[in-house]
């Protein structure tokens, strides 16, 4: 069962095998909120760096391992992330990233050529290059409507690095399978 969990997951479940991802500190911390000069925002984020050379392997690793990786808007935009397994040898997995309203520039990383992309939006559905539009039902509940669309187009696992708000909808909807949670036990940040 375990050396199959993704096998069984996408056809008995119709959905692909969902591991959630997220380095924090010591005392739970993911970001920083209010960062300097970044507004007053709930929204406002700066990209905290908890991880080390070591667990960035690791997780290059694991992104090896998986069809799929997926962020959200936010996490696009403000760590700028590339989203591929350059540590680590093996074949890229497929970049997702929920973007409903398409706020996200072309200059970022996750639009060149190293792997492909499948940008899922509420308004269009297109091919551009290696970057794939899918159009979400925009009354539909995100994170089983996103699901369904990977079941569609035959991704089996997905591992979802973030951000804090899409990991939270994913919990909310208890639709994962299982938890990677990497924790630096020498880094507190207090928050605001």
């Amino acid at each position: 069962m375990e050396l199959n969990k993704r096998f069984f997951t996408f056809h008995q479940q119709q959905r692909p095998y969902v591991i959630l991802k997220w380095a924090q500190t010591k005392n739970g911390m993911i970001a920083l909120l209010n960062p300097p000069g970044r507004g007053t925002s709930d929204s406002a984020h700066q990209r905290l760096l908890i991880s080390n050379e070591f667990t960035n392997k690791l997780v290059h690793q694991w992104r090896s391992e998986e069809a799929a990786i997926l962020v959200g808007t936010n996490t696009a935009l403000l760590d700028d992330p590339q989203l591929t397994n350059r540590y680590w040898s093996g074949k890229q997995p497929v970049r997702l990233v929920l973007d409903k309203q398409l706020r996200l520039p072309t200059t970022l990383k996750i639009f060149n050529d190293d792997a492909r992309t499948i940008i899922f939006n509420s308004k269009k559905n297109s091919e551009e290059g290696n970057v794939q539009y899918y159009q979400l039902p925009a009354d539909a509940d995100t994170v089983p409507a996103l699901l369904k669309s990977l079941y569609q187009l035959n991704i089996n696992s997905v591992l979802v690095e973030g951000g804090s708000q899409l990991l939270q909808s994913f919990i909310a909807a208890g639709l994962w399978d299982e938890a990677r949670i990497i924790t630096n036990e020498h880094l507190t940040v207090e928050d605001g």
